[in-house]
């Protein structure tokens, strides 16, 4: 790993070198100005060649330039600190995307633990909440004299947390995307670009003094610290994949997790989960850093207590829209799940469905196409045409809205009232989406206890995203979705 060593030196070298240049390209400009006024009186053949040698001059000494400025760039993003020798920034992905919440900045030496306040450090555009000592880069209880200082910083969800806002860029493509489609708003079979931007880094500066376990004192140092390396809790255990749709032969990317004492000898459920239109056209792990629809049946408490393969799609395209017209991806989304059945131990009787908005309305299609397909689905802000509800009566699902996203909440409605009508048992309730998860799984254990297969949460004002921000992780509904069996 590179050290930045006396980077005041070198940067001040850096400096030294630019001005020295620009002196003499400011020389050599006018050199050359002065020979193409003498040249005027001479032929044309004269002018350009002095114009040609003052071109190739110039652009000889603007690559050195920016060749120079780029060095000095590269040492501002390297390690500062002598005695620091790599700085890690450690996420996990929330109801509203990938956060960090510890960063561990590991020693040449162990580090007192007494030396550490609070105060120690700062982390830009974070709140730090813990800062401690421990022999091991990883969390702890309480702090221990080692060579890893340990970081811990606030991260929860924002009920209210929007997506970037479009550059002019952006608005560009769009504009172009909804002439050539025809009019404005998302269609399916067309991209959203997938720009929104999920960061796992840090930038560390150390605001104090702190001490080595034999005394020595590493004074603090203003200059800023980005982070030399990123993991993201849970999400770096799915692994990447592509698979080819029979129909089109096109590529559909999508993300897969195993148990980790995965045995080809048991059956496992499985769980598919579908993003939404905001990551369409995205990377591959998109999906799995907008939010926890897919990471929240992979987290180690959810294995303890169910273990299950899960599959995560990263769509290139918008899969559905709200003209009710969908795209062939969902036919090669079905033909992927029939082929993961062949190639892992699968419980064909306990396969499951959950997506949010796009995902959510994909979900309803897949199990109108392959009515025996799915055991179960977990339906979030989503909606579709309630006039082709009706058969889905006979399905085990779970539907959760928030009351401030109307259209999911109305259209959905409407289609329990369908249910009802045509004799089937729906359970209904409105929970506060403010209220912990503890609290939530216990709103969620009331509604099982009906023992219906259809249930509508209403969930308290928020709006079209909060739902998701809220609805994955609460254990009471992963408990009702994995006791449904074809």
């Amino acid at each position: 790993m590179s050290q930045r060593k006396g980077f005041g030196r070198n940067h001040d070298f850096c400096l030294m070198m630019v001005l020295s240049l620009e002196k003499t390209s400011k020389a050599i400009i006018g050199n050359v100005q002065r020979g193409l006024h003498h040249s005027l009186r001479g032929t044309l053949k004269d002018t350009r060649i002095l114009y040609f040698a003052f071109m190739k001059k110039r652009t000889i000494i603007t690559m050195v330039l920016v060749g120079i400025l780029g060095l000095a760039q590269a040492q501002n993003n390297s390690i500062s600190d002598k005695h620091l020798q790599s700085v890690t920034a450690i996420s996990r992905v929330l109801g509203d995307g990938r956060k960090v919440e510890t960063v561990v900045l590991q020693y040449d030496t162990p580090i007192s633990n007494k030396s550490l306040s609070a105060e120690s450090y700062r982390v830009e555009d974070k709140e730090v909440t813990r800062i401690y000592a421990n022999k091991v880069p990883e969390r702890a209880q309480q702090g221990v004299d080692g060579q890893y200082v340990i970081i811990e910083v606030k991260a929860e969800v924002d009920l209210n947390a929007q997506p970037q806002k479009p550059t002019e860029a952006d608005k560009e493509k769009k504009q172009e995307r909804d002439r050539m489609q025809g009019g404005p708003g998302l269609r399916a079979g067309w991209s959203t670009g997938g720009n929104d931007k999920y960061p796992g880094n840090a930038v560390v500066t150390q605001i104090a003094d702190i001490k080595t376990s034999k005394g020595k004192n590493y004074k603090a140092n203003t200059l800023p610290i980005e982070s030399t390396s990123e993991k993201c809790l849970v999400a770096d255990d799915f692994r990447q994949e592509e698979f080819i749709s029979p129909y089109t032969g096109q590529v559909l990317p999508y993300n897969i997790y195993l148990p980790k004492d995965y045995n080809p000898a048991e059956h496992y459920p499985l769980v598919l989960f579908i993003h939404d239109a905001g990551v369409a056209s995205g990377g591959v792990t998109h999906t799995l850093y907008q939010g926890n629809g897919a990471t929240s049946w992979a987290e180690p408490e959810a294995q303890a207590r169910h273990k299950c393969i899960v599959v995560a799609p990263e769509y290139p395209v918008i899969t559905i829209d709200d003209n009710w017209n969908y795209s062939h991806h969902l036919d090669a989304t079905i033909a992927l799940l029939k082929e993961l059945k062949t190639k892992y131990s699968i419980d064909p009787k306990r396969i499951y469905t959950t997506g949010q908005s796009m995902g959510c309305m994909s979900s309803i299609v897949l199990m109108l196409k392959e009515p025996d397909l799915f055991a179960g689905a977990l339906l979030v802000a989503g909606k579709w045409n309630p006039s082709l509800m009706g058969p889905l009566d006979r399905q085990n699902i779970w539907i959760i809205s928030c009351e401030g996203d109307t259209s999911s909440n109305s259209l959905q409605g409407q289609a329990v009232e369908l249910w009802r009508s045509q004799g089937t048992k729906v359970s209904e309730a409105t929970w506060d989406m403010t209220l912990p998860k503890e609290q939530l799984s216990e709103e969620a254990n009331k509604m099982r206890a009906e023992g219906n297969h259809l249930l509508f949460t209403h969930l308290t004002g928020g709006n079209h995203r909060a739902t998701w921000f809220v609805a994955y992780g609460i254990e009471g509904v992963q408990d009702w979705l994995f006791e449904q069996h074809k």
